[in-house]
């Protein structure tokens, strides 16, 4: 087959076709390996064609240069490269020579980097522009690692939004002691000055910081505008002490169709850039703050700052998880729910601990007496042991099945996040709920209490009805698409 792409390629009179099949041949490592040994470093089949008067056939032979690692096609290709008229192959070029050793045009391709963040292109030319800026940087910056601002502005003024969900605003709302509060939908937005209040706080989701400026147009051009004329670069000044480079992502959220988003991306990226005078820079890795544009009803964006600069360490205790375990700040407002029913220095057990987030959650509100933590899964409860340990709490841990479980004195709680379905048909996970009261009624003194975090109410309810030994205390729904429920259980004499 090779062999026949080669001949058919010495004497096609329109050799497209063929270079665009070889290409996607080449994805396949095995096949790149059959040509590198016909060719023997002879690569002049493909050479020829960076001189072809059909720009899309420059574009593939040089792309299957590159795929190829044919090292002795690393001149041909800068050459071409430079001599190129047609933007749309540009980026090609680098493409390919950015698989090769190019070292010896770094200081061309950082020059032309400047000329080109330098140069402001026609609309039609924006495109073409940046995937040649985008590769020309890759190549550039390889090796090399940005240097990274650190956050330094703790006793700055801000505002702030804490996220929070649409439910329970009001419970991040009230551990909030100075500073102005207002709740919003998504959570609460906070102005104050030292924000160090706020990273102690377990029950919200994200710390965002909020722009002098609430709506950003729809348009990239205008958008980019307005947000170079806000004060999100005196933010990042204020917040770290000092200027510099900013590299940064974007993320849109909202009902735009994907395709018009990333291309909303793009040109919203490549022209904050030129407006900034690349103060900000747009990057894939290493970036340090996220310019998140939320949608509104009347299709503007409302614009967030999220600083990866910031460390969140409220769960700095969560080295390890496993794929069930539970969101921490959503652990921590299950406890903060459950606090009043809870008793302060309680002998507490979960029977499903996973990684302890549940346990060192409820500990955070009220600190228990003693706390045991059960799981089938070793790998859980060794991540378990190590989570505890930095938190600096002390949790007994055992593997083991909980319905296998006996213990010489009773609890007076149980606080779990109950296991989801997984492949358990219903009528199995509807026994497992049987199971779990009849152990349950076993392990908890009289007026014991389940503080239990489930998505499935319905087999709750149903034991609760066909029991006489627990009742209800509270209920609540713990997120907006009526999923997950947090339940507050007794157990009756």
């Amino acid at each position: 087959m090779i062999e026949q792409r080669y001949e058919s390629l010495k004497t096609a009179e329109n050799p497209r076709k063929e270079l665009i099949s070889i290409k996607q041949e080449l994805k396949e490592e095995a096949v790149a390996k059959k040509w590198s040994t016909m060719l023997q470093g002879k690569y002049d089949i493909f050479l020829q064609f960076l001189e072809h008067e059909d720009a899309k056939v420059r574009k593939n032979a040089a792309l299957i240069l590159g795929a190829l690692q044919a090292e002795e096609a690393a001149a041909p290709l800068f050459e071409a490269y430079q001599r190129e008229t047609q933007r749309f192959v540009k980026s090609d070029y680098l493409t390919a020579l950015s698989n090769l050793n190019y070292e010896i045009y770094a200081p061309e391709l950082e020059q032309r980097l400047k000329e080109l963040e330098a140069y402001q292109p026609e609309e039609n030319e924006q495109k073409h522009i940046r995937e040649e800026i985008t590769a020309l940087r890759k190549m550039v910056s390889n090796g090399r690692t940005h240097k990274q601002h650190v956050f330094s502005g703790y006793g700055e003024s801000y505002e702030l939004l804490l996220t929070t969900g649409k439910l329970y605003q009001e419970v991040t709302e009230k551990q909030i002691k100075k500073g102005k509060t207002l709740r919003l939908k998504s959570g609460v937005r906070v102005k104050m000055k030292d924000i160090r209040e706020l990273l102690a706080i377990p029950t919200y989701r994200e710390m965002l910081f909020l722009l002098n400026v609430r709506t950003i147009s729809s348009q990239p051009e205008q958008a980019a505008q307005e947000l170079s004329d806000s004060n999100l670069l005196e933010l990042l000044k204020k917040a770290h002490g000092t200027e510099g480079t900013w590299y940064f992502r974007l993320g849109i959220h909202g009902r735009m169709a994907l395709d018009k988003r990333s291309e909303f991306a793009k040109k919203l990226a490549f022209s904050l850039e030129k407006k900034t005078d690349y103060q900000l820079e747009n990057s894939t890795s290493d970036y340090e703050l996220e310019i998140r544009l939320m949608e509104k009803s009347d299709g503007t964006f409302l614009p967030l700052i999220k600083l990866y600069t910031l460390q969140d360490r409220r769960f700095h205790y969560r080295k390890n998880t496993v794929a069930a375990s539970i969101r921490p700040e959503q652990a921590a407002l299950a406890a903060a729910l459950a606090r009043p029913y809870m008793r302060e220095q309680a002998q507490v057990l979960d029977p499903f601990c996973g990684v302890g987030t549940m346990l060192l959650e409820r500990n955070r509100v009220c600190p228990a007496r003693v706390m045991y933590g059960i799981d089938i899964f070793g790998k859980a409860v060794s991540g378990a042991r190590e989570n505890t340990k930095l938190a600096g709490e002390n949790i007994y841990y055992i593997n083991r099945d909980f319905f296998e479980f006996t213990h010489e004195y009773l609890f007076d709680e149980i606080i779990t996040n109950m296991p989801d379905r997984g492949k358990k048909s219903r009528e199995e996970h509807d026994i497992f709920y049987g199971r779990f009261f009849e152990k349950a009624a076993e392990v908890l003194r009289d007026k014991g209490r389940i503080i239990m975090y489930s998505n499935e109410k319905n087999f709750v309810k149903k034991q609760l009805r066909i029991r006489k030994d627990f009742v209800m205390l509270q209920e609540y729904g713990m997120d907006e698409k009526g999923i997950y429920e947090l339940f507050i259980i007794e157990k009756r004499g």
